[in-house]
């Protein structure tokens, strides 16, 4: 129900999306859902908006009514406060007004960079992430199946003494899903590469290296650990899922558990100063080697995955560049008071034109394209 629930916040939601949506809510942990998923991806407290809720609850379903001509009696009290989100944030009435899109027919082009795969020889291949195919080494075995923006790695063995990697970069604007030859799915953002032995078989430990960021569901192996190697911190798993973000541009590598337990070692594997995280926590390895820990909620972490952009408490410069890496465009602020000031703001599967817009609109930021370049005053 995300998907009606983020359209009824946007004003594009149908009388048949909003008769599905009201039977889904007529279930008490439904609404409870309802109000996490506000409060995370809205970064709202629904109690906070009582005053305001009749008159943005109009506004939104006189937009609504444009459209498709819902009923009022469909909407339970439960959507008025999402209606309020709409007005507050300024989400409301996108497709009617074009209060979110820019009117200059003048458009950003992203650069279309191509994924690419090195193979263990030095060979580089590229990944057309439309199409279809399979890698084979020399001796015709088949090591990587590509389905469009997966690539699955055969469980076959090389029949090597030594470990053969691999290693997949991800340039900015494109995501890939890759599944290692022990089952384990690594899920990998814009501007990310990894590191990665085709064949674990014969080997103690289940070392991958990363820079930049991963989602991973490893597969479970209690005698052979899987360890996330990132500069100098060793993230050191059995089996679990967490996320992963070491930019080599941000201060700090970032790793949020979601389940399982992992250990954080800032150092040697044997020797060095370690932490153990448990569901639900945030490590973070500062550059002076230290490792804070404390409790955060893990959708605002891993929801790249499905497509959302969240900023909590980013400076305008911090938001600018995971525009840039997001979408592959390039962004260039003048203005390096406003690159000091704070912000939240969310997106889901949104054009760049749209966020700018957005902060246009709401925070009064002025921009022109010039060259397919944004500059921002």
């Amino acid at each position: 129900m995300k998907e009606n629930i983020t359209k009824l916040i946007l004003g594009t939601i149908s009388e048949k999306e909003l008769l599905e949506l009201h039977n889904w809510l007529n279930k008490p942990n439904n609404q409870s859902q309802l109000e996490s998923y506000i409060r995370i991806y809205y970064d709202l407290n629904l109690t906070t908006l009582k005053n305001d809720e009749e008159k943005a609850y109009s506004k939104v379903l006189n937009e609504i009514d444009l459209q498709q001509k819902p009923k009022k009696k469909l909407i339970p009290n439960w959507l008025k406060y999402a209606a309020t989100i709409a007005l507050i944030i300024g989400f409301g009435y996108i497709l009617r007004n074009g209060l979110f899109f820019e009117k200059s027919s003048n458009k950003i082009v992203p650069k279309n960079d191509a994924i690419t795969l090195e193979l263990d020889n030095g060979s580089i291949k590229k990944i057309d992430i439309s199409k279809s195919t399979k890698v084979k080494d020399s001796n015709g075995r088949l090591i990587v199946e590509q389905n469009k923006n997966r690539l699955k790695y055969s469980k076959t063995t090389t029949g090597k003494s030594s470990l053969v990697y691999n290693k997949i970069h991800i340039p900015y604007g494109k995501k890939l899903e890759i599944e290692l030859s022990d089952g384990t799915q690594v899920y990998l953002n814009s501007g990310s590469s990894l590191r990665y032995p085709v064949d674990f078989s014969s080997f103690p430990n289940r070392l991958v290296q990363l820079s930049g960021e991963g989602y991973f569901k490893v597969a479970k192996n209690s005698s052979r650990p899987f360890i996330v190697k990132c500069d100098s911190l060793n993230v050191k798993v059995l089996g679990t899922e967490f996320n992963v973000s070491a930019y080599d541009n941000e201060s700090n590598i970032d790793v949020v558990l979601v389940e399982g337990s992992v250990n954080l070692n800032n150092g040697n594997l044997s020797s060095g100063k370690s932490v153990n995280l448990k569901p639900g926590e945030k490590g973070s390895y500062s550059q002076a080697k230290n490792i804070a820990v404390e409790m955060v909620n893990t959708e605002i972490y891993t929801s790249w995955i499905d497509g959302y952009l969240i900023f909590r408490n980013l400076t305008f410069d911090e938001i600018t560049e995971r525009l840039e890496r997001h979408y592959n465009v390039e962004i260039e602020n003048a203005n390096a008071e406003l690159g000091k000031e704070i912000f939240n703001a969310s997106f889901h599967n949104v054009e760049i034109e749209k966020v700018l817009s957005f902060f246009n609109d709401t925070h009064a930021i002025a921009y022109v394209i010039e060259n397919n370049k944004v500059l921002i005053k």
